[in-house]
This record gives structure tokens, C-alpha cells and sequence, in this order.
């Protein structure tokens, strides 16, 4: 009976091992790349930043920063910008729009006048894109005079790592992910006629 008892409880702990093991093991992902962050840092993912980029808009600077600028497929990513501005930046002027508006009223805050998108081609010489380019139809601009403060301004880019190119008016989906490739995270400070300043920062999609 003994001898039975200590075969019952061996083949108890050999089930529950296998048990273990199978829970400890990870599925490595779907096709889509959905469980890119499961997998561990991919090689040369360190961080990474540009600071102080300067363009034909005086008093303007934009800098974009990223823990890190190497993420596999499918693994959701952020990019903090800032733009700085001081007391020579140009009023800006305004056009009064004849259809559609911005869905952003330019305001004092420079951070409205501020346009950003992810996009390059892929490693196969496909174009990719992640951006907030259509919003829909929003009330047309009306003509002013806008002067933004001296002051520096953060925001954060949370991208989900897919294809967009902005809810419409129709609330339109996120499409695929990005395919493996170089891209690039590109921050525009849009003063209009009086001026632009674009930051760029590289970054790599790997499988």
C-alpha cells in the first residue's frame, strides 16, 4: 500500500511539473506581431533623441526623445516632444479657411500649432504611415493674429505601432502593423507663412 501511495504521489508531481512548464513557456507572439514586448528588448535598443532641431521659423526649437528607438513588430511605443519658444518668435497670421478647419484652434500655447507623424518605407519598399491627417470635417478657421508664449512645451506620442491615418468622421480603424523597416518620428511646429521648423528621429521596426 505504501508503495502504491509513493507511485501516486511521484505521478502527481511529474503532472504538475509538466504543468509548470507549460505556463512558464511563451507563446512567442501571433502572426500580427501583437506580443512584440513579450520577447525582450531587441538588439541595439538603447535611447535615443534630437534636441534643439531650428528651421526658417525664428524663436522656435523642437526636440523629440524615446527611451529607445529599436521595437519589435507589434509593440506599442512613445515619444515625448517638446517645443520651446522665446519672445523673438513672429506673430502668427491666420488665413480664414473656405471649407473645412483645423480640428486644433491655434492658441498661445505653441503646442497647437504642432502637426506629427510616423512614416517611411518598409524594409520590402512599402510605404507606412501612423499620423492624425484626417480628423474630419471641423468649423472653418476664422482669420487671425495668433502670438504663442515664451515657454516650453512637453507632449507625449503614444503610437500602438500600426498603420493610420486618423478617425475621419467616420471613426475609422487602426490597420496593420508597421512592417520591419527604417521610419522616421517627425514633429512639425506649422507657423504658416511665417514659418516651419520639422525634427526628425529615426527609428527601426525589426521582426
Amino acid at each position: 500500500m505504501l508503495r502504491a501511495l509513493a507511485i501516486t504521489l511521484l505521478f502527481a508531481a511529474s503532472v504538475m511539473g509538466c504543468d509548470s512548464s507549460k505556463e512558464g513557456g511563451g507563446s512567442g507572439g501571433d502572426d500580427n506581431g501583437s506580443s512584440g514586448g513579450d520577447r525582450g528588448l531587441p538588439p541595439g535598443a538603447e535611447p535615443c533623441a534630437v534636441r534643439d532641431v531650428q528651421g526658417a521659423m525664428p524663436g522656435v526649437t523642437v526636440s523629440i526623445e524615446s527611451s529607445r528607438c529599436v521595437y519589435w513588430r507589434g509593440e506599442p511605443a512613445e515619444f515625448v516632444y517638446t517645443i520651446a519658444t522665446d519672445s523673438s518668435v513672429p506673430p502668427i497670421e491666420i488665413s480664414a479657411s473656405d471649407g473645412c478647419g483645423r480640428c486644433v484652434r491655434p492658441s498661445a500655447d505653441p503646442r497647437s500649432f504642432v502637426t506629427y507623424q510616423i512614416s517611411g518605407l518598409s524594409a520590402a519598399g512599402d510605404p507606412q504611415q501612423y499620423c492624425l491627417c484626417d480628423t474630419g470635417c471641423c468649423a472653418p478657421d476664422d482669420k487671425a493674429t495668433v502670438q504663442v508664449d515664451a515657454t516650453t512645451a512637453t507632449e507625449t506620442i503614444r503610437w500602438s505601432g500600426r498603420q493610420w491615418t486618423g478617425p475621419s468622421d467616420t471613426d475609422n480603424p487602426e490597420d496593420e502593423f508597421f512592417a520591419p523597416g527604417t521610419y522616421d518620428v517627425e514633429v512639425t511646429f506649422d507657423g504658416q507663412e511665417q514659418g516651419s521648423v520639422t525634427a526628425k528621429l529615426a527609428i527601426e521596426i525589426v521582426r
